[in-house]
């Protein structure tokens, strides 16, 4: 397995620098991070995905990372996908991106497929937020800052030393250069509702995959629980964050999420699909992870 070393730059988006870290070649994925946090917490797991041909394009988002941050007075999910659909442009990205969201950042790609469809090839959205979970799950009552220091805890004891070190190397700076643009996203985080722009998505025939940690208490599913492609929502054994202390699943799972993508993508135009004997697109998800099957139930948190 030949992996492509990442490399940083600064990139001026309409006078806005964003430091973007860029791996490999091929077909375009877009790797979106979660609040607070920049592509370097996720670099073990997204340079793995040079492996299958894929050029990897993870931007810090406005206001982490050391990028620009947007203007208070605008920080919603479409200022958000704006930037990163235009981040796309300046590149000179030519063709559509598979897209990979966890949590913050899958709120975006949903906003982005919703406003520059052009630029998404597929989503792959890990425990995304956009079901607004605070007003469906008990969470409302707490507040952005209770909620941060909870981030904490989502890693089990035997991932805290791993990825506990990561996590705060990229956190603390964010939360010492931007603390009213960490505080405003992450109540954006809890309350916004994109139920009804990804039920869009996926009646339109855009690939859409979600991943649920069953043991997450962060961000929920929410109104999206319901919401599913072609493929039921997969319930993985996890966290909020399993994906940063284990980056070789966390690989795995994407490249078999985008294997599953271009099937029906051959499906859409009509062409054959060529699976094992008695076997469906479903079965090309592997179990290991999953915590009670597709038809499992996540624990609600709250009352």
């Amino acid at each position: 397995m030949t992996l492509h070393p990442p490399v940083w730059q600064t990139v001026d988006v309409d006078g806005a620098a964003l430091r973007v870290l860029t791996a490999g070649e091929g077909d375009p994925l877009l790797f979106l991070h979660g609040w607070g946090l920049s592509p370097r917490a996720y670099q073990a797991g997204i340079t793995r995905l040079t492996a299958a041909g894929l050029r990897v394009i993870a931007p810090g988002l406005p206001g982490f990372a050391g990028s620009d941050g947007p203007a208070l007075n605008a920080i919603d999910m479409p200022a958000y996908a704006r930037q990163v659909g235009r981040l796309l442009d300046v590149m000179g990205v030519e063709h559509p991106a598979f897209v990979v969201g966890h949590s913050f950042g899958g709120g975006i790609g949903i906003q982005l497929a919703t406003d520059r469809p052009e630029r998404v090839r597929s989503l792959t959205l890990l425990n995304s937020v956009g079901g607004a979970p605070g007003s469906r799950q008990g969470l409302v009552d707490a507040s952005w800052l209770r909620w941060m220091i909870g981030t904490a805890k989502e890693l089990s004891p035997k991932d805290i030393a791993r990825s506990a070190p990561g996590m705060l190397r990229e956190l603390v700076p964010n939360l010492i250069r931007k603390p009213i643009t960490c505080a405003l996203t992450a109540r954006l985080a809890l309350t916004v509702d994109l139920s009804a722009e990804a039920q869009r998505l996926v009646a339109s025939g855009v690939p859409v995959l979600f991943f649920w940690g069953d043991d997450d208490s962060l961000i929920l599913p929410g109104a999206l629980s319901d919401i599913a492609g072609a493929l039921p929502n997969e319930v993985v054994n996890g966290r909020h964050g399993w994906l940063l202390a284990k980056p070789e699943e966390f690989a795995s799972l994407v490249r078999d999420a985008l294997v599953v993508h271009a099937m029906l993508e051959r499906k859409k135009r009509g062409q054959a699909l060529v699976l094992p004997k008695g076997s469906t697109l479903a079965d090309l998800i592997p179990p290991e992870r999953r915590h009670t099957g597709r038809n499992g139930r996540l624990r609600k948190v709250g009352p």
